[in-house]
C-alpha cells in the first residue's frame, strides 16, 4: 500500500468539511480534527490514517490521553458508546477501514464518521457532562 501525504489527508478533510459544513470541527493536525464536547472538558478526535478512520476521546490540549482515560467513567461509557476503553492512548476508539487512494469510497466514510461523531458527542455530553 502506498504511503499517503499531508496533501492526501487534507483533501479528505476538505471533502468531509464540504459534506458537513455546520460541523464545529477545528484543526488537530493533518491526521485529526477536533470537536469540543458540550458540558465537559473533553474533545472528540476525528482521525484518519492511510488505512483507517475513526473517533476517540481526548482531554483538553496538553493533557495526556492516558490521564483523560483514567478520569472517565469506564463502565458507563463502554456501555453507552458500545466501545470498550481499549488502549488508553486512544480511549474508546471506534474505527473503520479507509483507502486514501480511493476517493470514490470517501462519501460513505464521511457519513459513517459524521454519524459516529454525533453519537459520541451526544453520549459524552450526557454521561460525563450531565447534559440532557
Amino acid at each position: 500500500m502506498p504511503r499517503y501525504t499531508d496533501k492526501d489527508r487534507r483533501r479528505f478533510w476538505d471533502g468531509f468539511a464540504a459534506r458537513f459544513p455546520a460541523l464545529p470541527l477545528y484543526w488537530g493536525n493533518t491526521y485529526a480534527r477536533w470537536r469540543n464536547v458540550p458540558a465537559t472538558e473533553l474533545v472528540l478526535s476525528y482521525c484518519v490514517t492511510d488505512r483507517s478512520l475513526g473517533v476517540f476521546v481526548r482531554g483538553v490540549r496538553g493533557m495526556p490521553n492516558r490521564e483523560t482515560a483514567a478520569r472517565l467513567p469506564e463502565f458507563s461509557l463502554a456501555l453507552a458508546l458500545e466501545a470498550p476503553l481499549g488502549n488508553p492512548d486512544f480511549p474508546f476508539v471506534t474505527a473503520r477501514s479507509l483507502d486514501l487512494g480511493a476517493p470514490a469510497s470517501w462519501p460513505d466514510r464521511y457519513d459513517w464518521l459524521h454519524a459516529t461523531g454525533e453519537r459520541y458527542v451526544t453520549t459524552l455530553a450526557r454521561v460525563v457532562g450531565g447534559a440532557v
